[in-house]
């Protein structure tokens, strides 16, 4: 499993075989994925054909990936992604491209998860600052949803480790818009919750502090109605380091499982798992209970339940408030 902006590494290694073509080096190509100690994970660009002279590749790395992305070139990616690349001749006819990928580990199956329990926080959505947002059109809202990882399922003591957010906007995920980090807890995680999520204490050495990564993330999500999946267990996550962080969470909130009730019915399912499926969404295994995996699915749901909303006639930001207060009615009653 690699930690990499893969939007990023495709374009680079399309770039690297179209230019590769351009000059007559090859037409086809393999990618290997290689274990390596050190750097984790190699990515291997071979192909049958000359070799390409390490100048002329180093020329090449400030040539921009694409035109409608003239600021991203070769260079950008690898020192995003702090590695290095390099050609190699292989055999008597035969050349590749070595790139390096630091964050990697091996990918094992997981546990069952531990299930959070489902919280309707019918409060958290009283938040909304200003009139102007309840009367807001839901597609003329900015959106970021987000998830996190944590230490364990109480939010008054256990620490996040991971925080990964996307931003939505005009009614579609903005693939570039991506706040992704790791978070040093402090403490120990224990080994049922790397179980889970799969992160180490180890791979959070070095990753900012919660104080440090909380602040960069409330900068992403200025200006944004902030959505999450029982969200009331991310946000008291959040809270509790306002003080130290010297900001306040008081964004609007939405929550996808209030959503969803609202949507499907008091009587239904409502974790991540069933609403996905519901959706027609898959979460790769491999992306299941990490933030950045849980997130884009979330997104994904978020943007299916809107058209719902509407055609219940609930089109502003208060239609979706009132309509939730009074399934929040229901669900004490039923309570």
């Amino acid at each position: 499993m690699l930690t990499c902006d893969g939007f990023e590494l495709a374009l680079l290694l399309r770039w690297l075989g179209h230019r590769l073509a351009q000059a007559g080096h090859a037409r086809s190509f393999r990618l290997v994925l290689s274990e390596e100690d050190g750097p984790g994970a190699v990515l291997d660009l071979v192909w049958q054909g000359p070799s390409l002279p390490v100048g002329v590749f180093d020329s090449w790395l400030t040539e921009p990936l694409d035109p409608d992305t003239p600021d991203l070139t070769a260079r950008a990616v690898l020192n995003a992604h702090a590695t290095e690349a390099w050609t190699e001749t292989r055999g008597d006819n035969g050349g590749a491209v070595r790139l390096p990928i630091p964050n990697a580990r091996r990918a094992t199956t997981r546990p069952a998860p531990i299930q959070r329990e489902v919280v309707y926080d019918f409060e958290l959505l009283s938040k909304a600052r200003n009139a102007g947002v309840l009367e807001s059109k839901l597609e003329d809202l900015t959106y970021v949803v987000f998830d996190t990882e944590t230490t364990g399922l109480t939010p008054s003591s256990d620490e996040i480790v991971q925080i990964a957010a996307v931003r939505v906007v005009n009614g579609r995920r903005v693939k570039r818009e991506v706040f992704d980090t790791l978070v040093d807890p402090a403490r120990a995680i224990p080994p049922s919750s790397t179980a889970v999520h799969g992160i180490t204490d180890d791979m959070v050495k070095g990753a900012p502090s919660m104080t440090e990564a909380g602040k960069r993330f409330h900068d992403f999500a200025r200006g944004a109605v902030l959505v999450a999946h029982n969200a009331p267990f991310d946000m008291e996550f959040l809270r509790r380091h306002e003080k130290s962080m010297g900001v306040r969470f008081d964004h609007p909130v939405l929550d996808t499982v209030l959503l969803s009730a609202v949507v499907y019915g008091q009587l239904e399912q409502h974790s991540l798992d069933a609403l996905t499926a519901r959706l027609g969404i898959t979460i790769p295994e491999e992306a299941r209970h990490t933030a950045i995996g849980d997130t884009v699915a979330t997104a994904d749901a978020f943007l299916k339940l809107m058209p719902m909303l509407k055609s219940r006639g609930l089109l502003t930001f208060g239609d979706v408030l009132g309509e939730v207060r009074r399934h929040g009615r229901l669900l004490k009653d039923l309570n």
